[in-house]
């Protein structure tokens, strides 16, 4: 007899935990051996992981914490800022199959390990530091807690998901949807409700608020700029109804969770739910509470406004093991065998072009990859540039551009001072109140645009403002990076009025250079 199986059977703990440990292992190896640069958002968390606080514009503290550790031990590379992005989905997986064993049984803790893990999203995420893979596990182990709690209560127990749903929140504020999630377990599922209920659930809210505390006092310090910034990206003020929109986001939803597994899930709603024995049936809604709520939301914000595809995140420990339990009560294994095959070739793929982005343009992907390319020209040529024309600091209209400065600038020689100008009358952006242009000085600056339809009113805020250049870079395939060059001087903003927004509202002005060319203007 082969011996695997034998093992598996005797010690499924150590064998899921081995398995396990060599795809974080992989993964991890791809993320050191890759040459790709940071994207924006990782720069941006890199820049707020050296000067740590209890919590940031846009996003709470604990990546900027995660980051802050593994570069004070190996530096500030790129493969050093996103040492922690395969470890955090290795241990969401671990408390997935511990969740789905005690639910279920083994072989569906198995799977959903699997599911959970062969995420085209997880693949994607184990290659960047991203709130998602700080999120997930905290959130996986809440739930696992949840259903230990739920079997016997213990106060050890309770801290512990206390401890769980606080880094959650200090992971990404969508962690708010596990405690909608714990709402609703209580109200269906008699077990969830007892526990709940029980004096040691205080200890959960203690422990929860007491991790929590500090970044709500720092938001009351801050007039609440992370919370702020939040509803701003939901952007209700410019709802339109488009159901376009949420049909994209379910769309993809495939690409996030893989296309077999959430026809899976949606199937399972309409065809195993309603057919099932009672007692699963309980599991099953339980185990709803945790994927519903969030795919529900994000759907109308989609229909309202918009959605990027990794909102609904939170969704997928608990449908993983949904997911995992319905393929075998209905004997879908088959199925959900070939859609892990497509979503390990898709991930494969992933950490291919990692690895060799050459690889990437070969085969037609160059566009998947091609912000986290070409920096460290793109930041070497504006340099050369702000030189040229005697210039005290580099003035972006697009935060991306900014971050790349930022974090490949610290590798210049003498980096020039770099700043972000401010479309509206106040901050929207992390870069608009970190470095804002400084006013009322005669400075010059070189002016890096992108942006066509801000010129115009870039053009008022500035005395003087003039074209002397362009340039591309190449960012793979057939894609370039392209900065429009002016020199200007004594920043005053105008106030953005009613008026402003008026005169300026549909004002387009192209770069007046269609070629690369710097011009020597002193």
């Amino acid at each position: 007899m082969f011996p695997i199986p034998s093992i598996v059977h005797r010690n499924p703990i150590r064998t899921v935990a081995v398995v396990l440990t060599a795809l974080v292992f992989l993964r991890l190896v791809s993320v050191i051996l890759s040459p790709l640069n940071i994207g924006p958002d990782e720069a941006q968390y890199w820049r707020w992981s050296t000067e740590l606080d209890w919590g940031y514009y846009s996003k709470p503290p604990l990546i900027a914490w995660m980051i802050s550790l593994t570069t004070s031990i190996f530096g500030h590379s790129e493969w050093a800022i996103r040492f922690y992005a395969p470890f955090g989905h290795g241990f969401a997986a671990f408390f997935l199959f511990l969740l789905g064993k005690k639910a279920f049984d083994v072989r569906t803790g198995a799977w959903a390990a699997a599911i959970y893990m062969m995420m085209p999203g997880v693949w994607l995420s184990s290659n960047i530091i991203s709130t998602d893979g700080l999120l997930l596990p905290c959130w996986s182990a809440a739930i696992t807690l949840l259903w230990y709690q739920r079997e016997n209560t213990s106060w050890l127990k309770a801290i512990l998901m206390g401890l769980a749903i606080g880094f959650a929140f200090l992971a990404k504020y969508a962690a708010i949807y596990i405690l909608v999630g714990f709402v609703l377990a209580a109200i269906v599922d008699k077990k969830t409700r007892q526990a709940l209920l029980s004096w040691k659930t205080l200890a959960t809210l203690a422990t929860g608020f007491a991790v929590i505390l500090p970044n709500i006092l720092w938001n009351a310090a801050h007039d609440f700029a992370t919370l702020g910034h939040t509803a701003d990206n939901a952007n209700w003020e410019n709802s339109t109804f488009n159901p376009e929109n949420m049909i994209k986001f379910f769309q993809d939803q495939m690409g996030v969770f893989g296309p077999v597994s959430f026809i899976i899930l949606l199937g399972g709603l309409a065809i195993i739910l309603p057919k099932t024995d009672k007692a699963s049936a309980a599991k099953d809604r339980w185990f709803l509470c945790f994927i519903l709520p969030a795919l529900i939301i994000i759907a109308g914000q989609a229909f309202v406004s918009r959605a990027h595809a990794n909102w609904a995140a939170s969704a997928y420990p608990a449908a993983s093991v949904l997911v995992a339990a319905w393929s075998l009560r209905a004997n879908w294994t088959a199925f959900l065998k070939i859609g892990l095959i497509f979503n390990a070739v898709v991930g494969f793929a992933m950490l291919a072009f990692s690895i060799s982005p050459a690889f990437a343009d070969l085969t037609g992907f160059s566009n998947a990859i091609k912000r986290v390319r070409g920096w460290e020209p793109s930041i070497a040529q504006l340099d050369k540039a702000a030189k040229s024309i005697d210039a005290t600091g580099i003035v972006f209209d697009e935060r991306e551009f900014w971050h790349g400065m930022d974090y490949y600038g610290e590798r210049l020689d003498s980096p020039p001072e770099h700043y972000l100008w401010q479309r509206h009358d106040t901050p929207h952006a992390f870069a608009e109140s970190f470095a804002p242009v400084p006013k009322g000085q005669p400075d010059t600056y070189l002016i890096a645009s992108i942006r066509p339809n801000f010129l115009a009113r870039m053009k008022a805020d500035f005395e003087t403002l003039e074209p002397v250049g362009r340039f591309d870079i190449p960012i793979g395939g057939s894609h370039l990076r392209t900065f429009c060059l002016y020199k200007a001087s004594n920043f005053n903003p105008v106030p953005r009025t009613l008026e402003y927004e008026t005169e300026f509202k549909d004002l387009v002005e192209k770069c007046p250079y269609e070629e690369n060319i710097i011009s020597s203007t002193k």
